[in-house]
């Protein structure tokens, strides 16, 4: 079962609170109607029927991103097939603008004993309402740093990374309010670890319930599709 690149991961994961505004976080998202929570599972694509779909052969365990009843951003976490909590994320605000969030993943002490262990923190600084500075912080060092830069509806434009001192631009593309493109940018221009997205199911507030996630810039076959189950206050 292929995973989402890390390219998916570093910009969403870490990023996924967009700084606070006249907007909630449901509307940055593009959720339509009181969403309370969102479980994503990762499955690989079949072709049925004219159309690609779900296939029956999913990732173990999903993922959980919880709102509270004004549509912002409480938490988001990992659980396994047998529901165990595999990684947390959870916000810490300041006059209801995101600061910083923290990343928990659970390690295995002994064969039956683990716990959650703090593996990273971001610390945020809003400079405007179209951009937030970050930093990484992992054992107390500083991994990588950069800036996270909004369009008018508060959702991620782009975001520049600096890692090992090597900067690249990760661009996200939108089309009719759905997240469509991702692409990674070089300083010199060189395009790299394309990502595009279809989407054909979505659930009665108009919300989808099935991304199909192509890696390069051309849509042959999706390398995943990703189920999404909303529930609504």
């Amino acid at each position: 079962m292929k995973s989402v690149s890390s390219l998916l991961m570093m910009s969403l994961l870490a990023f996924l609170v967009s700084c606070s505004g006249e907007s909630n976080d449901l509307d940055r998202h593009g959720l339509k109607g009181e969403v309370r929570a969102s479980r994503e599972f990762q499955c690989n694509a079949t072709y049925e029927n004219e159309k690609w779909v779900a296939g029956i052969e999913c990732s173990d365990g999903f993922r959980v991103v919880e709102y509270d009843t004004d549509g912002f951003y409480i938490q988001g976490y990992s659980l396994s097939d047998c529901g165990d909590t595999t990684s947390l994320s959870t916000a810490r605000r300041e006059n209801g603008v995101v600061v910083e969030e923290s990343n928990y993943r659970r390690v295995n002490m002994t064969p039956k004993h683990s716990k959650m262990v703090l593996v990273s923190r971001t610390m945020m600084d809003r400079v405007s309402a179209e951009q937030v500075n970050f930093e990484v912080w992992q054992n107390e060092q500083l991994r990588f740093e950069g800036a996270t830069y909004y369009d008018s509806k508060g959702r991620i434009q782009r975001q520049v990374q600096v890692i090992n001192n090597r900067e690249v631009i990760v661009h996200h593309v939108y089309e009719k309010n759905l997240l469509v493109e991702m692409y990674q940018e070089e300083l010199d221009g060189t395009r790299s670890a394309t990502q595009l997205y279809d989407y054909s199911e979505f659930d009665e507030q108009g919300n989808w319930t099935l991304r199909l996630v192509y890696t390069g810039e051309e849509r042959i076959t999706p390398e995943l599709a990703i189920t999404r189950v909303l529930e609504y206050n």
